[in-house]
């Protein structure tokens, strides 16, 4: 069967969710914001991509956080980058480890590296779940929103959108422009 958008339209409309999961399970920004797009042009269903997005967070953070808590800081420290990001969060852990569960979601380089060390460091399994679901909600929410006005902004400023994969193909380059910024940012 050749890939043209209508076959690829259909494979988004099928299995978009099933991706959305397995995004949001890792650094997930650039995948959600896409669903939101896909939410805006009817591909999939605005809700259950929030709700995709939710549990793939979810999952992929109390994973890093039992991870962390299984195998202490040992794990951390085999990867040297890890490690690294891992000594600039640990400061912070024992005087507002509540605020490095939240915003962890949020911040760049974090999200992994974070729950982890909330787990080494015997952070309560419980209060991780629970500001982990409050941090993971508001993530999601926001993305998925975000992408679904970036659809709905690109309709207005160029009509209705008969080539989706040309809007897609817009925005996923805008999102690795972002991504590129924010990654030499962060290394400078």
């Amino acid at each position: 069967m050749p890939l043209t958008s209508e076959n690829w339209l259909l494979f988004l409309s099928d299995y978009g969710i099933v991706l959305v999961f397995f995004g949001a399970l890792f650094e997930g920004e650039t995948i959600i914001i896409l669903a939101g797009v896909l939410s805006h042009q009817s591909v999939l269903p605005f809700m259950w991509t929030i709700c995709a997005a939710i549990v793939g967070a979810f999952t992929g953070d109390q994973t890093s956080f039992y991870i962390g808590r299984r195998y202490g800081t040992n794990i951390i420290t085999r990867f040297p980058r890890a490690a690294q990001l891992a000594d600039s969060v640990r400061p912070r852990l024992t005087a507002s480890a509540d605020w490095v569960a939240f915003s962890c979601r949020f911040v760049y380089g974090t999200r992994i590296v974070a729950p982890m060390s909330l787990g080494a460091n015997r952070y309560s399994p419980k209060r991780f779940a629970l500001i982990n679901l409050l941090s993971v909600l508001l993530w999601a929410v926001t993305g998925v929103s975000a992408g679904y006005l970036v659809g709905s902004g690109a309709e207005k400023l160029l009509g209705k959108i008969e080539h989706l994969e040309q809007l897609l193909l817009a925005v996923l380059l805008a999102m690795l422009g972002w991504w590129w910024y924010r990654h030499r940012k962060f290394q400078n």
